[in-house]
């Protein structure tokens, strides 16, 4: 009996032991073609027409509004200072960028290199195989990036700053390795599409947003409980309410770039060849989850969209 690929039917010769066509692995015993009707895998990932961007425009395009928000804030508080924010603008971006900045932050972050030798042996081959991947993707990306652990054992990886790349402990011990693969592949996206740099731009605008509106806060609290009132305390009143709608509106446009972001990252995933992992690797999340209907707020203040409209994504690619 012929040999047929178990995943995308092409004709096999009998010491196949990988499909030439789609790389999956072949069993030893002879498989029929699937039926015409049954799900073929393809790659890689093609980002709907609607979302108005190309992969190639990634870099360029898709975290202008990060910037755009960050001048915004700069602009805003160097005129209501006058002048006097923008040597501490200028100061804290720099800290925030450096790479002294980002070892602290893994310090307090609980972050730590692999350390185990269990850790070693089954994590660098997966996390070395995967950037070669994505280097052949994105020749640009950086060649200096790095595999961390956090002890948390939720399912999750994420990438911070310029050469930090953490998987959780719970990824260890709940995935298998390809599923570990897509995890990795999809946070280097994030550092080829340069949403780390973005979100520390965001991170320091909203710090001197946010200790503004703390102020704020307790004063207007402070007034409403001794029930003061005058016109000095209705402006600063009215201050309050301006600064928390212009807190609101960077938010939700943030908001909703993190979220497009996240499908530019599978999207990077998918071109590097981990379509079929990643995939996997959200299905794990999606089981692994309580998932309740989100209403409009939460919606707009999410940093990712729901899973399953990327699992959507992800499936159509593979299977259509």
């Amino acid at each position: 009996m012929a040999k047929f690929c178990p995943g995308c039917g092409a004709s096999l010769v009998d010491i196949a032991k990988f499909c030439a066509s789609c790389g999956a692995p072949v069993p030893d015993v002879p498989v029929q073609p699937p039926p015409m009707n049954a799900p073929q895998y393809k790659s890689p990932l093609i980002l709907p027409a609607s979302m108005g961007v190309g992969f190639d425009s990634v870099r360029t395009s898709g975290n202008g509004a990060y910037v755009a928000w960050f001048l915004f804030y700069f602009i805003f508080f160097s005129v209501i200072t006058v002048g006097i924010a923008i040597p501490i603008y200028i100061i804290t971006v720099l800290i925030a960028f450096s790479a002294v900045a980002e070892r602290l932050w893994r310090s307090v972050s609980g972050v730590r290199p692999l350390r185990l030798k269990s850790e070693k042996e089954r994590l660098a081959p997966l996390f070395m195989e995967v950037y070669k991947k994505a280097v052949e993707a994105d020749p640009n990306l950086s060649q200096s990036i790095k595999l961390y652990i956090k002890e948390d054992m939720t399912i999750n990886a994420f990438a911070f700053g310029s050469s930090t790349l953490i998987i959780t402990r719970g990824s260890l011990a709940l995935l298998n390795d390809d599923c570990l693969k897509g995890l990795i592949a999809h946070e280097f996206g994030h550092f080829s599409h340069g949403d780390t740099e973005a979100v520390l731009l965001g991170a320091v605008s909203n710090f001197f947003m946010s200790y503004i509106i703390s102020k704020l806060t307790d004063r207007k609290n402070y007034y409403d409980l001794e029930n003061k009132t005058g016109i000095i305390i209705s402006l600063v009143k009215g201050i309050y309410r301006l600064f928390r709608a212009i807190d609101f509106i960077g938010e939700v446009i943030l908001k909703r770039t993190s979220r497009r972001n996240e499908y530019l990252a599978d999207a990077f995933a998918s071109k590097s060849g981990f379509t079929k992992e990643l995939t996997d690797v959200l299905i794990e999340i999606y089981a692994a989850g309580v998932s309740k209907p989100e209403s409009v707020k939460e919606q707009l203040k999410s940093t990712h969209p729901h899973v399953t409209l990327r699992i959507e994504r992800l499936e159509e690619d593979l299977y259509n």
